[in-house]
């Protein structure tokens, strides 16, 4: 019986290299994606950490699998020292929400770049602001299948322990996280296609102030 550990695997960081069009806009638009990737850094720190704790808790839990009920003692501390993992990277999933939560606060930061500029440059940037909300609340969807799956391998930390525990109920619980887990890895991916989403809106607004110097 084999459960599978999903790697959040989240592209977390936007791409933020700024062209060279010295506009004042652009000087503007520059310091609020600055300011907004500044408020990130600890989701960033916290999701490293998480990808790291996932890899341990996987090895621990492998091996649980090879051991028997004889092995009480070894069995019950991989378990508890799998479980404390869950509650570390559920804590570091908590201090990510709270940056991204005070990153998107910074998203007003845009609305005053496109205000006395040409229709398309205020155009783009509101697509930009849209498109950074967007990734926001994929990554919000990506917190409550994680936290929920969390719960699971939770469980099924206990479960091997239980002596009174038998194949068919473990069995069930694998499968039940394997279940979570693919929700998991496709939050990830939504989340992941959100922030490429926002690396071509960023590069599009960029352009649109670079159209409006040259004519």
């Amino acid at each position: 019986m084999k459960k599978r550990f999903a790697g959040t695997a989240l592209a977390a960081a936007m791409l933020l290299s700024a062209c060279s069009f010295g506009a004042s806009a652009e000087d503007r638009l520059s310091d609020a994606i600055g300011t907004i990737q500044e408020k990130e850094q600890p989701f960033l720190e916290a999701q490293e950490k998480m990808a790291s704790l996932e890899k341990e808790e996987f090895g621990k839990f492998n091996e649980m699998m090879e051991l028997t009920q004889e092995d009480r003692e070894e069995l019950s501390a991989l378990a508890g020292e799998a479980g404390e993992s869950a509650d570390e990277r559920l804590s570091l999933l908590e201090e990510g929400k709270e940056a991204l939560d005070k990153a998107e606060k910074e998203l007003s930061g845009l609305d005053e770049i496109g205000k006395d500029e040409e229709a398309s440059v205020k155009e783009a940037v509101g697509k930009l602001k849209q498109s950074m909300s967007d990734r926001y609340a994929a990554h919000e969807e990506f917190s409550e299948v994680y936290e929920k799956t969390t719960g699971l391998q939770k469980e099924l930390y206990n479960l091997a322990t239980d002596e009174a525990a038998d194949f068919q109920a473990i069995q069930q619980k694998v499968e039940a996280v394997n279940d979570g887990n693919a929700e998991v890895t496709a939050a990830a991916d939504a989340f992941n296609e959100a922030t490429e989403a926002v690396n071509e809106q960023k590069k599009a607004a960029y352009s649109a102030i670079g159209d409006t110097e040259e004519n």
